[in-house]
């Protein structure tokens, strides 16, 4: 299962938010002190757990102790100056600076205070999201599914994972997003056999299903055909220059990945990478590291519907030709609750089979699950 973090459910710990936060514009004691600001720069970019840090982790560790958190006392600040579109910005930095220290050396409690505070600090100004519930999402109970549908025997079940509940997205396509799929959607052709008279990810996307659904078809062959597609968009020239001035590998022996790799892949991405999926922008990995990319709301994932696509034509083949073709590792971690998508530069993926955060079973309205069983095909799509 994903992280879970001690907090209440999420139509009660909203109602509790304005209790905390009229406690905490009662205390006398202005948030984190003198010297604060540069105390978490520090603790910022020197990754150094301060004072100020391991009181904030002390205070969320447990319930009765909130109060105390200075990020809850900044939050009552920026919420009595009428929210963060018209309070002081200093305060907007100091509390951003806080979560991202707290990140850092304490992940429990920086889920905790991020959950809680959920309804008052807007999404992008999370470090990290990952593991933070969305609070206008809602929540579904899981439904049960005969898995001899997906490949099993008659009598096992599986748990349908609840599809996305927040509201669908028109995405918008600049100049480059259109050459840049144009581009794509022939490489796939090239590697499949087979094009789509849809036009736009729509016709992608049948691309996708048609080459997942052929008889005998295996994982390993959704891999590498990506696999091969993402090595023929860079050119035969991207990945050498890559590996030497990013990965850190000179001569066939690997030196690095080189410090800044992660941050710098995170930050250029967002402009080559919308065609897929969407808008993303850089944020911080799990351990609040530089080097995250999140996707807001991912517009493969979104208008497929299938996690099997997800996992085989997008998780897997993108970690792979990271860590072999340009000697980065990488984690792709979708949530497919919200639909958001969390991209680790740097950071070590789990294999699925031990992944706590993947789900077992297919999304409740997989198009492709419809599609296997109407064709009799007794394989799982993902």
């Amino acid at each position: 299962m994903p992280f879970r973090s001690n907090t209440l459910a999420p139509s009660a710990q909203f109602r509790s938010q304005k209790q905390s936060i009229a406690v905490s514009m009662q205390a006398s004691a202005a948030a984190l002190g003198p010297g604060a600001d540069f105390r978490l720069l520090i603790a910022e970019w020197t990754g150094v757990r301060t004072e100020d840090v391991a009181r904030e982790s002390w205070a969320w560790s447990h319930s009765s102790r909130q109060n105390s958190s200075s990020i809850l006392q900044l939050t009552a600040q920026i919420e009595e100056q009428g929210g963060s579109q018209k309070a002081d910005r200093s305060l907007l930095v100091r509390r951003k600076r806080l979560m991202t220290a707290l990140i850092q050396h304490d992940y429990s409690a920086y889920v905790q205070a991020a959950t809680t505070l959920g309804g008052l600090i807007d999404r992008q100004d999370l470090p990290n999201v990952q593991d933070i519930p969305h609070p206008t999402r809602t929540l579904r109970t899981p439904q049960r599914v005969d898995r001899s549908l997906l490949g099993g025997t008659p009598d096992s079940e599986l748990d349908l994972v609840p599809d996305c509940t927040l509201p669908n997205v028109t995405y918008s396509e600049n100049v480059l997003d259109r050459a840049l799929l144009f581009i794509f959607r022939g490489l796939v052709a090239k590697e499949t056999g087979y094009n789509s008279e849809k036009e736009g990810i729509l016709g992608l996307l049948e691309q996708a299903r048609e080459y997942m659904l052929r008889p005998g078809q295996t994982a390993e062959a959704q891999h590498k055909m990506v696999y091969n597609t993402l090595a023929g968009l860079m050119t035969p020239v991207m990945p050498p220059i890559y590996k030497t001035f990013m990965s850190g590998i000179i001569n066939g022996k690997k030196i690095g990945p080189w410090f800044y790799a992660p941050a710098l892949t995170s930050w250029i991405t967002p402009t080559f990478f919308g065609f897929l999926v969407g808008p993303s922008r850089p944020n911080r990995r799990r351990d609040g590291s530089m080097g995250g990319l999140v996707v807001e709301k991912c517009k493969f994932l979104q208008e497929s519907g299938c996690k099997g696509i997800c996992l085989n034509q997008c998780k897997l083949p993108a970690q792979q030709f990271f860590q072999e073709g340009l000697g980065l590792p990488l984690n792709v971690v979708p949530n497919f609750e919200t639909q958001e998508c969390q991209w680790s530069f740097g950071e070590e993926p789990l294999p699925v089979e031990e992944d706590p955060a993947f789900p077992a079973g297919c999304l409740t309205g997989c198009p492709t699950r419809e599609a296997l069983r109407d064709e009799k095909q007794a394989r799982a799509c993902g």
